[in-house]
C-alpha cells in the first residue's frame, strides 16, 4: 500500500509504504449525497491508503480463445506463434496466464481508504470507473492494472490540499493495459496491440476528482505524480517507465520515459488531446564513464518527492542503470565532475528552484544517446 498523510497546517509531509494489491477484502463503502458533497471527505492528520480490487469474473478470459497479448495478431510480427489464455478469469488461477504472456495484466478499480493513525477505517472513496452505473464511456474514469506492484503511489501537493496518483483511461477488466502503447507514442513492435492513455489523478479534501491525460510512459506504467501549486505554479511532475518493444525505439517512447512535466487539465478527459510527452530531467549511465545501456531505462523511476525546491526520484528496478536516489539539478552546479567514475554524484545547491518547463534535447541523438541534457544527478 502507499500511504500519504493529510496535513492542513503543512508541517507534516507524507509517509511511504509499499503498494499492496488485494483480491479478497472487506471494505466500508461510503456513498456521497449532495449534502455530503460540501463536507470534507479527507481529514487532516489521517492516513490515506491506495488499494485495488480485482473483479473475480471467470468471463474475463476464455481458455483457448482469448488471444494474449490482446490484438497481438495485428502487430508487426512481434508475437509468433499467437497464444491464447490457459486459464479463465477466476482468481487466483487467472494469473497463470503470465506464463504465456509476459505482459499479462487486467485493469481493476481503485479505492482510497482513509484510516486513523492507529489503524481504524473511517471511509473508502471509489475512484470513478466503468462498473459504476453513473459512469458511461464518455465520463471521466481511471483504473489501475492488477496485479502490478509499482502503481498507485500517493503524494500530497505542494500546498498540502490535494492527493495525486496515476492510472489508465480504460474500463475495468481490460487486458494488457499496463504494457499498452499510448495513442500518441505507438511502438509497432510492442506485442500488446492496444493503445491507452495514462492519466494523472487529483483529488481534493471533499473527494472531488480531476484528471489529466498524457502520452508519457507508452509501453509501460506511470508510477507517481505530484502537483506543484506553490507560489502560483501549476505543474505535475511524474515518474515512471516506458517501452515494451524492440530497438530502435520510436522517439515517443524515449522522450516519454522517466521524469516528466505536465500541465493540469480542467477539461473532461473526452475533450483532452495531449501532445508529445515532455521530459523534465534526464540521466544517462555514460555520465559515469560506463558503456551505454538501453535508451530510456536509465530513468526507470518509481517514487518521487519534493523537498526544499528539489525533485527527488528513486530507482530500484532490474539490471539497467543505477538503482539509487536521483534529483533534478536546475542549477547545473550540483556535480563537481560531469563525467568519469565519480561523475553525476553531488548534492543540490541552495540556489535550486523547481523546474517550470521541459528540458531541451536533440531529436537526432535520441536513438543513440537518448535525451542527452544530463541534468539529473544521483546520490
Amino acid at each position: 500500500m502507499m500511504i500519504a498523510e493529510i496535513s492542513r497546517e503543512g508541517r507534516r509531509f507524507w509517509v511511504f509504504a509499499r503498494l499492496e494489491t488485494s483480491a479478497l477484502v472487506i471494505i466500508i463503502l461510503v456513498g456521497r449525497t449532495s449534502a455530503e458533497a460540501d463536507r470534507d471527505f479527507l481529514l487532516p492528520r489521517n492516513l490515506v491508503v491506495s488499494r485495488s480490487v480485482y473483479d473475480n469474473n471467470p468471463n474475463n478470459l476464455q481458455v483457448g480463445v482469448t488471444v494474449l497479448p490482446p490484438n497481438c495478431v495485428e502487430t508487426s510480427g512481434s508475437c509468433s506463434p499467437v497464444v491464447t489464455a490457459i486459464n479463465d478469469g477466476t482468481y487466483p488461477y487467472v494469473w497463470n496466464n503470465d506464463s504465456v504472456d509476459a505482459s499479462f495484466g487486467i485493469t481493476s478499480k481503485i479505492f482510497l481508504d482513509q484510516i486513523t493513525t492507529d489503524g481504524w477505517l473511517i471511509n473508502s472513496l471509489e475512484v470513478p470507473n466503468s462498473s459504476q452505473s453513473c459512469v458511461s464511456p464518455a465520463k471521466d474514469q481511471i483504473v489501475t492494472s492488477f496485479s502490478s506492484k509499482s502503481e498507485l503511489a500517493l503524494n500530497l501537493s505542494a500546498d498540502k490540499s490535494y492527493l495525486t496518483f496515476m492510472g489508465y483511461l480504460a474500463p475495468i477488466n481490460t487486458l494488457g493495459v499496463s504494457n499498452s502503447n499510448t495513442p500518441g507514442a505507438v511502438d509497432p513492435t510492442n506485442p500488446v496491440g492496444v493503445n491507452t492513455y495514462r492519466v494523472i489523478a487529483r483529488v481534493d479534501q471533499k473527494g472531488r476528482f480531476r484528471f489529466t491525460k498524457t502520452n508519457a510512459y507508452s509501453g509501460n506504467n506511470g508510477r507517481a505524480a505530484i502537483l506543484d501549486n506553490s507560489w502560483g505554479a501549476n505543474f505535475f511532475y511524474t515518474s515512471g517507465n516506458a517501452g515494451n518493444g524492440a530497438n530502435p525505439q520510436p522517439h515517443g517512447i524515449i522522450i516519454g520515459a522517466g521524469a516528466q512535466i505536465a500541465t493540469p487539465e480542467v477539461k473532461a478527459l473526452v475533450a483532452q488531446n495531449p501532445g508529445d510527452p515532455t521530459p523534465v530531467g534526464s540521466f544517462n549511465i555514460t555520465q559515469l564513464g560506463e558503456k551505454a545501456d538501453k535508451i530510456g531505462k536509465d530513468t526507470n523511476f518509481r517514487s518521487l518527492t519534493i523537498f526544499d525546491d528539489v525533485i527527488y526520484y528513486s530507482k530500484g528496478s532490474g539490471g539497467n542503470g543505477v538503482n539509487t536516489v536521483y534529483f533534478i539539478d536546475t542549477t547545473s552546479n550540483a556535480c563537481p565532475t560531469p563525467m568519469g567514475s565519480e561523475g553525476g554524484v553531488g548534492l543540490p545547491q541552495r540556489s535550486a528552484s523547481l523546474p517550470t518547463a521541459g528540458i531541451s534535447y536533440d531529436p537526432t541523438l535520441l536513438q543513440s544517446k537518448g535525451v542527452v541534457l544530463y541534468n539529473i544527478s544521483y546520490r
